[in-house]
């Protein structure tokens, strides 16, 4: 490195380690003088304006003192003629001006800028509330209206022409007439509906005013004023909610009320409106005939191939002899629709068990304990459409009864051996005739004894029960069975029949058929009896046979 290098890179050093110095001296004065040069500020700030209220005080005074001055000049020239007096008064103005032209200039300026100001003000706020429109005439060529643009005229007859329905045909309307441009205040512009309202009062048309209802632009009905029709509409909103249930209703259309003149026979009672809105069109439809197209359908019955289409999406190009058209689907012209939270109460199906009974036949199976079911209390979210539910998603679920198991016990005892094989109405094997007790107070074949007795202490009155099907041949009493008392014979097939004697009332009669385990009589004590109980006999064939082995 040269001397020269080293004497730029000393310099280029000492320059900057300067500036930085002044830099942070400039600072730290700053920081220093800060307060010093606020307080000369706010003296010099002070004394200026103590200078500046001198001056206006001192100012005020002159004025006064002028006024004064002035006021005694207008005297002293009144005292020596009147008329010197008023030409003071008119003198003064111009004095003070001359004296006083700075001020007088001020004065100007600001009078003119206001002035300025209000004009242009005006001006805005004329031009802000006018508009150009078209103005209408009628045959005479006097205006009865003004409109924006022709357009408002056109929709104007078409509402005037729907609101007449077929009386439209008899009435015209000129929408040809002379319209000139004119600047009007934005007020004087007619919409559409007053336009219609105009129209439809030079008709000869009997009008009155009323309130129509108009369903997705489409007028469906009119009543006498918007209270009622709004009354209506509230009130089939209402009754389209069940009773306790949280649900917000809202039409699907768009429902207008629009005020105005209607012909008096369009006006209807708050009655006929009401079911005018409720009542469902029906269903239309078409049977394609032969050499039926598209284009013909849509022809003779006025509809176009796109609407054809979505009543109909699965119709194809090609047409078949016999198809079924939908021209129009069965809906209400004002729709409701609910949506909300429901809550409803659902059925858990209970299960079924089986456990096998030892003292029950094969074949046989008894309820033990009856089953119930559940009841699950569900909270969803849903939507109706005219009470028919759109969709549902159910948020909540929680059981309120939980559901009872039924249990059925089915029979595992094998049957009797002893050859019984049943008939026509019974099952072959026999079951224990007396529910209320299996005691056997005496054996078959004891002392020359026909059958069995069955016994209990305080047995009157308890059921009798079938050993199995068959049919009654014979219920009472008989001379030749005075013994038996009340009694029963029951045949069940293939030979087999049984005894039930000293009954206290029967159930059956001769001729009656009669299931396995049916009640057909009471425990008693009638005919040759010691205590009440039941004799049980059983015949095969005739002969006598020993009832226990039926009941192994």
């Amino acid at each position: 490195m040269t001397r020269w290098e080293e004497l730029y890179r000393l310099s280029y050093y000492t320059g900057v380690q300067m500036v930085r110095l002044f830099h942070r001296m400039g600072r730290f004065f700053t920081l220093v003088f800060l307060p010093i040069r606020l307080l000369l500020w706010r003296t010099g700030n002070a004394m200026r304006q103590k200078r500046a209220r001198r001056r206006i005080r001192e100012g005020f005074a002159g004025l006064r003192r002028r006024f004064g001055v002035a006021g005694d000049r207008v005297r002293a020239a009144w005292q020596r003629h009147p008329l010197l007096g008023i030409l003071q008064v008119l003198y003064l103005p111009i004095h003070a001006i001359r004296h006083y032209h700075g001020a007088a200039r001020l004065v100007a300026h600001t009078v003119a800028g206001l002035t300025a100001l209000a004009v242009l003000s005006g001006t805005l706020y004329y031009w802000s509330d006018t508009t150009f429109a078209l103005a209408l005439t009628d045959d005479s060529g006097d205006v009865w209206g003004y409109v924006l643009d022709e357009r408002v005229l056109q929709e104007g007859i078409t509402l005037a022409k729907e609101r007449l329905g077929e009386a439209a045909n008899e009435v015209s309307f000129d929408s040809s007439s002379a319209m000139s441009l004119q600047i009007i205040p934005q007020v004087s512009i007619l919409d559409k509906h007053e336009v219609c309202d105009h129209l439809l009062g030079q008709t000869s048309v009997p009008m009155q005013d009323a309130c129509g209802v108009y369903i997705d632009g489409v007028l469906h009905g009119a009543t006498g004023s918007t209270r009622v029709a709004r009354q209506i509409l509230d009130e089939i909103l209402e009754e389209s909610v069940e009773d306790g249930e949280e649900l917000e209703a809202a039409f699907v259309e768009t429902v207008e009320l629009i005020d105005g003149v209607y012909p008096e026979e369009a006006v209807l009672t708050e009655e006929d409106l009401k079911t005018l809105l409720t009542t469902e069109t029906e269903e239309q439809s078409y049977l394609v005939q032969p050499g039926d197209t598209l284009v013909s359908v849509t022809e003779k019955n006025d509809i176009s191939l796109q609407e054809l289409k979505k009543l109909n999406p699965t119709m194809g190009l090609e047409l078949t002899v016999g198809q079924k058209l939908i021209l129009q689907k069965e809906e209400s012209h004002l729709r409701v629709q609910v949506s909300g939270t429901v809550q409803y109460e659902t059925e858990i199906p209970y299960t079924v068990t089986r456990i096998p009974d030892a003292t029950m036949y094969e074949g046989t199976e008894k309820v033990r304990v009856e089953g119930k079911t559940g009841i699950n209390l569900v909270t969803a979210t849903v939507t109706k459409i005219n009470g028919v539910e759109q969709f549902s998603v159910i948020t909540s679920s929680k059981i309120k009864q939980f559901p009872v198991m039924e249990v059925v016990a089915y029979g595992t005892k094998k049957k009797s051996s002893s050859g019984y094989k049943g008939g026509e109405y019974s099952n072959g094997y026999f079951i224990w005739p007396t529910p209320c007790t299996t005691f056997v107070s005496q054996q078959y074949g004891n002392e020359g004894h026909r059958g069995i007795d069955i016994w209990m202490d305080g047995m009157e009155g308890e059921d009798i029960l079938a050993v199995d099907g068959g049919v009654v041949v014979m219920a009472g009493e008989y001379s030749g069975y005075k013994t038996y008392g009340k009694f029963i014979i029951i045949d069940h097939g293939n030979g087999y029949r049984t005894v039930y004697a000293h009954c206290s009332k029967l159930f059956v009669k001769e001729g009656d058929i009669v299931k396995q385990g049916e009640r057909i009589a009471l425990v008693g004590n009638t005919g040759r009896s010691t205590a009440p109980h039941l004799h049980l006999e059983v015949q095969r064939n005739g002969v006598l046979m020993n009832p226990m082995k039926f009941f192994k």
